[in-house]
């Protein structure tokens, strides 16, 4: 059956018809069908193919294809495709993804793999990826605790915008850090969007001295916090630190 042939049936019929039509392919054959294909319906072919089968279409993508294969679909998705690369094939692909959408990809990956995804990259790209995925997660907890949280146009990528009951908000995030840079860069952050309040979140316990500064900042009326956070355990703190930058009344 000549090769469009085949390439018309993997799309019209069901992806699991589909992957055993491609598991009685010769090698050849099977590599010309999946580049005629696009990256939408690789994907769907490669969620319904068994465990075994599945590992040698992935072997039959080059990096480029599988990355575009993991463009085309959802987080969790790509994640999981991430999760079942072999560990030498995952070091290859990774070094090709944006640190973004490596640190979004790394919040839906088991921590096992997690784990393996970190020791595939560079010291330098390991601390940024860290960096992205924390600055993620506190802009989820920031909207965990009922407030609007957007990109501030214009900063760094650890800063957001949030807002609720009409009071703006300029949040730092900061890993790997105690407060005495971030809440610096909150404050000033603050200053350039015209927020109301600046909040520091970090990894770590913030350091005597910052909360010092906070409080000292607070009593000449500037409203100014910072509070750790490095999970849903630390949600209820974060919230109460949020409530407590509220004008009073």
């Amino acid at each position: 059956m000549p090769v469009v042939a085949l390439i018309e049936i993997v799309r019209s019929v069901p992806p699991r018809h589909a992957a055993d039509l491609l598991r009685e392919l010769p090698a050849d054959r099977l590599n010309a069908v999946m580049d005629g294909i696009g990256p939408a319906e690789i994907a769907r072919v490669l969620y319904a193919a068994p465990g075994d089968f599945r590992a040698t279409l992935i072997e039959s993508l080059t990096d480029v294809r599988l990355l575009d294969v993991l463009y085309a679909q959802s987080d969790a998705e790509s994640g999981q495709l991430l999760a079942s690369l072999p560990d030498g094939r995952l070091g290859d692909i990774v070094g090709f993804i944006p640190d973004t959408t490596l640190a979004t990809l790394l919040s839906v990956l088991p921590e096992s793999r997690q784990a393996k995804v970190l020791q595939a990259l560079e010291p330098g790209r390991r601390g940024v990826a860290l960096s992205r995925k924390y600055e993620q997660e506190v802009a989820e907890a920031l909207a965990r605790a009922n407030l609007d949280v957007r990109p501030a146009v214009g900063e760094a990528s650890g800063i957001v915008v949030a807002q609720g009951l009409g009071w703006l908000f300029a949040v730092a995030a900061g890993f790997g850090d105690d407060g005495t840079i971030t809440v610096g860069e909150a404050e000033a952050a603050a200053y350039r969007l015209g927020a109301n309040a600046a909040l520091a979140v970090t990894d770590q316990r913030p350091a005597d001295a910052v909360l010092a500064y906070c409080r000292e900042a607070q009593a000449q009326g500037r409203a100014v916090a910072a509070t750790m956070w490095t999970g849903r355990q630390h949600d209820g703190p974060l919230k109460r630190t949020v409530v407590s930058l509220f004008p009073p009344g």
